[in-house]
């Protein structure tokens, strides 16, 4: 079959938006070597075993996905293997995909292909897929990608170091320790999955699907992971879910997230930490009170509305009116004094009108979010909207996503203009080779998804996962030009 076409058999017809992020290779950092003790000699220490064999990471998709990627590279570190500097270096490479939305599933068709060629051409020895995208269409794929040598849905994970062994042509072992987690994230932050699956009927997405419904880890695992992460030095931990409003309805009956907070942040290091992916309908007051209350909670808030007309929300089933929406936001604002809110608008969900569409319009120009992400509607297979009469052209949705977008760019520049001179604590992500420059964020922008900080000079020691002090010069589009105070 040619590649062509055989990409459009595997991927299909395509889904529902998210804050996608793109797929890149992933190297993990190594933990810190061993130290000195007082002022003792070192000792010669013995050579490190050769590793089983070198593993090259491809995480695609978002951060919940990212975050299993590092419970995978963990086995497979903690079982002997080391993670390789380049794919060209690589005797197994691992392609952690994601089937949400259409162009995310081409994207991992297109590197499964790509990766696999390295097979004929280069010293790689075997490719492993996980993912979302073997969840979904594992017979398919097995079916049109002979060149994958091993496919691990969900079920699977534990087989990880299994696969590894016998690509390497080593014989199977028998793990007797718990490996730990290998973060792949930039230097100066780390996610922590609270829970996996959703319990909600959102007409326009698959997840529940494929994904199950709500499991939430417990209180004391999530502490223990936590405690692992703030050994590293990051500076921020970011919670992710499915539906990070719903922890621990599963285990206690009721959400327990404003208890999660409190234990979470009676571990030492991370400076802030950041809520990610909560659910309108279901976000109670208890967790605003402790977001407002608790001062190593990031004054923060990413709350995807979806959309601001009563007709949109009812078809999308999400649960809330439009009138509740604004009260939420004004509630939000009442509560927890300088909190910056984030939410992500679909344009084009069938049905939609010119009404529809200015009634999110209205709320953008009002400045009623402080951080913005627009997606245009997927027909996602298997989904209530999929069949929905009514479906919106893709110029017309494309062309109402920019107009959001310009019409939030006005606000978010607005606002940086007005932030000139103010002085704003930064998190430190990368530091130039030279030292002379830093990009960081502040307390009210998540990493990925919203603007930085260019911080310029930067003082002697500056690392990333620290803070620096700084006040601000000019307002750069999405983003901050700052000079650090001197201290």
């Amino acid at each position: 079959m040619p590649l062509g076409d055989r990409k459009r058999a595997i991927v299909a017809a395509g889904p529902a938006p998210s804050q996608v992020r793109r797929g890149r290779l992933r190297f993990g950092r190594a933990p810190p070597g061993p130290r000195g003790v007082g002022t003792l000699p070192r000792l010669p220490m013995p050579p490190a075993p050769a590793p089983l064999g070198r593993v090259a990471l491809l995480s695609l998709g978002c951060a919940k996905n990212l975050a299993d990627s590092e419970r995978l590279v963990g086995d497979l570190v903690g079982a002997g293997f080391a993670l390789a500097d380049r794919l060209e270096e690589a005797d197994v490479a691992l392609v952690n995909t994601c089937g949400f939305i259409d162009p995310a599933k081409q994207e991992s068709v297109d590197t499964i292909l790509s990766v696999a060629q390295r097979k004929e051409t280069g010293r790689l020895r075997g490719l492993i897929v996980a993912g979302c995208l073997v969840e979904r269409y594992l017979d398919d794929l097995r079916r049109d990608l002979p060149e994958v040598d091993r496919w691990l849905p969900f079920k699977d994970y534990p087989r990880i170091v299994a696969a590894a062994r016998e690509l390497v042509g080593l014989p199977p072992v028998r793990t007797t320790s718990a490996p730990a987690r290998v973060l792949l994230t930039p230097a100066g932050f780390a996610y922590l999955k609270i829970s996996e699956g959703c319990d909600q009927k959102c007409t326009f997405c698959s997840i529940p699907s494929f994904r199950g419904r709500l499991r939430s880890r417990t209180v004391e695992d999530l502490v223990a992971d936590a405690r692992t992460v703030a050994a590293r030095g990051v500076g921020e931990v970011d919670l992710v879910s499915q539906d990070t409003t719903a922890y621990g309805r599963d285990l206690f009956g009721t959400p327990k997230l404003a208890e999660l907070l409190r234990a979470l942040t009676e571990v030492e290091g991370p400076r802030w930490w950041r809520l990610l992916y909560l659910y309108p309908s279901t976000l109670r007051d208890d967790v605003l009170d402790e977001v407002a209350r608790n001062p190593r909670v990031a004054k923060y808030l990413d709350l995807p509305l979806q959309h601001m007309a009563d007709p949109m929300l009812k078809a999308m089933r999400r649960g809330i009116s439009a009138a509740r929406q604004r009260a939420l936001l004004d509630r939000i604002r009442e509560r927890i004094p300088g909190v910056a809110v984030r939410t992500t608008l679909i344009t084009g969900f069938p049905g939609e009108t010119e009404a529809d569409h200015r009634a999110s319009l209205a709320a953008v120009e009002a400045g009623s979010f402080d951080r913005l992400g627009v997606f245009t509607y997927c027909r996602e297979e298997g989904t209530p909207s999929h069949d929905m009469p009514d479906q919106v052209p893709a110029e017309t949705a494309a062309a109402r996503r920019d107009e959001l977008m310009a019409a939030q760019q006005r606000v978010h520049l607005g606002r940086n203009r007005a932030r000139v001179g103010t002085t704003v604590d930064v998190l430190v992500e990368t530091v130039d080779p030279f030292g002379r420059s830093a990009m960081g964020r502040t307390e009210h922008d998540a990493p990925d998804v919203d603007g930085k900080v260019r911080v310029a000079p930067v003082p002697k020691g500056t690392r990333p996962g620290g803070f620096l002090s700084v006040r601000v010069t000019a307002a750069d589009g999405y983003d901050l030009v700052a000079e650090p105070v001197a201290s």
